[in-house]
């Protein structure tokens, strides 16, 4: 038997959500709601909260990094979770290398092993507490000894990173 549970707490069923730092210009913002909208071709979705000072510069940028950290990340990852760049340039605060893109105009971050370079195709508001912006990845870059179950996840107030295969398609 089930139980019935509230609306609200349907979201803290789901597994881990990926942690990435997503670059616009020269700011850092910590995303954890972030997702793939099409794999032909690529694309990746962001949710962002109107009020953050990253939503604007995505609006005007008109592009995105997506960086990829490591556990050995997860500090500096944290922190740009916590302060604004509207105050602070977090490449500085955090020790951290802007690294040129091929494509887009936002700086990537070096020390990430994974940098995804996406171009703003759509924007979506359902009238909730974050609107989307699905970017179309034009480039992307990773360091030759790259694991992805190095990469970390999200939940409940938790860092994670990924464990035990379960099943091989």
């Amino acid at each position: 038997m089930k139980k019935e549970i509230e609306p609200k707490e349907a979201r803290r069923r789901f597994p881990a959500f990926p942690v990435t730092a997503v670059t616009v210009g020269e700011n850092i913002i910590a995303i954890g709601l972030i997702h793939a909208f099409s794999f032909t071709p690529p694309m990746l979705g962001i949710g962002v909260h109107p009020k953050r000072y990253s939503y604007g510069l995505l609006k005007e940028v008109g592009d995105f990094g997506v960086n990829i950290p490591t556990k050995e990340l997860v500090d500096k990852v944290d922190g740009c979770g916590d302060i604004s760049g509207r105050d602070v340039n977090k490449f500085e605060k955090f020790g951290l290398t802007p690294m040129k893109p091929k494509i887009i105009k936002s700086v990537l971050i070096q020390e990430f092993p994974v940098n995804i370079e996406c171009k703003i195709v759509k924007e979506l508001s359902f009238g909730g507490s974050h609107d989307w912006f699905i970017g179309e990845v034009v480039a992307a870059h990773e360091e030759e000894d790259y694991d992805r179950e190095r990469a970390l996840s999200y939940w409940n107030q938790e860092y994670r990173m990924m464990g035990e295969l379960v099943l091989k398609r």
